[in-house]
């Protein structure tokens, strides 16, 4: 599927030291944009949504981030 455009109407703004994943945003990768959606599927290409991030590094502060806030 192509991006249609609609998605830019959700863009997320980007925070300042925390981190995109952490307070809840899902990057499309076919549109390739930040968005904040609960959906699982992108609403406008229907791509799924990538929850965490690829970098091992980024995953590791991830996961110390989400450790903290359950403490």
């Amino acid at each position: 599927m192509v991006c249609k455009g609609i998605c830019s109407r959700y863009r997320a703004i980007k925070p300042g030291k925390n981190s995109r994943y952490a307070i809840g945003q899902k990057r499309c990768s076919q549109c390739d944009i930040f968005v904040n959606w609960e959906g699982k599927h992108c609403l406008c290409c229907g791509y799924a949504l990538r929850t965490k991030p690829k970098g091992t590094n980024t995953r590791r502060r991830l996961m110390v981030i989400q450790e903290v806030k359950r403490i």
